[in-house]
């Protein structure tokens, strides 16, 4: 018995040797089905704002040219909340990449309405829909410089999670000057599992324009001029970023790769996410 199991390690060995040593293996990946990859949100108070894309081949070349050629231009897209209904119009915008976004002029995101956006492209329909939930305020905000440090830190924030209901958050920050745009915090979205109708703190490190770049300061410094988007968010959009964010932090390592994907509220012919977000906005000068 021992002989024959030694032979079959052997044979198991051999086999994987072989073909990790071949110069003409070759895997046959088939492409993927044509997708509209929808990233658009309406914030309270604010009209829609929708980036739309297609998808492409998982082993493509990404550059901005390939990116580029990605966008959709010529899709249409619709917003309703149960009452009006109105087509969103596309403009330039150099604060996003690639520099086109589809942006409402009628509608404005509020609570207690179903907002649902719909895209269409080349025979194809992608929709979703969702909700933007009550806001909540901020009742600390303020600019601790690191240890051992006179220039860099983190911001602090703290506020009242409301009880007996179960809440989801966002934060993105904006360096005046510097940011052209909110970015998210390291978390991209949390509950208040631990904290449910009590008062919660934590700092706030400096967000990135992408997860997967390391360049770039994890910190504020004295002198900026920082916005904070505090948000609440439905529990659909929080699904979507917290596996999204699993996603980002896994990507490359084949021990820590995730096997469930990225939560999509996305429907029909279409990835990506559709969210509402129940927005207060604040102004930090840092001294």
């Amino acid at each position: 018995m021992k002989v024959r199991y030694y032979i079959f390690i052997l044979s198991i060995l051999l086999v994987t040797f072989l073909v990790c040593c071949s110069d003409n293996l070759y895997l046959d990946i088939p492409e993927p089905d044509d997708k509209i990859v929808i990233d658009g949100w309406i914030d309270q108070g604010q009209y829609a704002k929708v980036l739309l894309t297609r998808n492409s081949p998982f082993f493509s070349s990404i550059d901005s040219a390939s990116l580029r050629e990605l966008v959709l231009t010529r899709a249409k897209v619709m917003l309703s909340d149960g009452e009006k209904e109105e087509v969103l119009v596309l403009r330039k915008n150099d604060d996003y990449f690639p520099p086109y976004i589809y942006e409402g002029n009628e509608i404005r995101g509020d609570t207690a309405k179903i907002y649902t956006i719909t895209a269409e492209y080349g025979g194809k329909s992608a929709w979703a829909n969702t909700t933007i939930p009550p806001r909540v305020n901020l009742d600390t905000l303020y600019f601790k410089l690191l240890p051992d440090e006179d220039s860099l830190g983190e911001i602090y924030i703290e506020f009242t999670d409301p009880p007996e209901v179960k809440n989801y958050y966002r934060l993105l920050t904006k360096v005046s000057g510097e940011d052209k745009r909110y970015y998210s915090s390291m978390v991209m979205g949390f509950d208040d599992i631990f904290f449910s109708g009590q008062k919660f703190g934590f700092s706030l490190s400096r967000g990135k324009a992408s997860l997967l770049s390391s360049q770039g300061n994890d910190y504020f410094k004295l002198g900026d001029t920082v916005s904070i988007k505090f948000c609440t968010i439905d529990k659909v959009l929080y699904d979507f970023w917290n596996s999204f964010q699993g996603e980002a932090i896994n990507v490359g390592n084949p021990f820590a790769a995730s096997l469930s994907g990225i939560k999509s509220n996305i429907q029909g012919d279409g990835l990506g996410v559709w969210g509402g977000y129940g927005t207060r906005l604040y102004t930090l000068i840092l001294k």
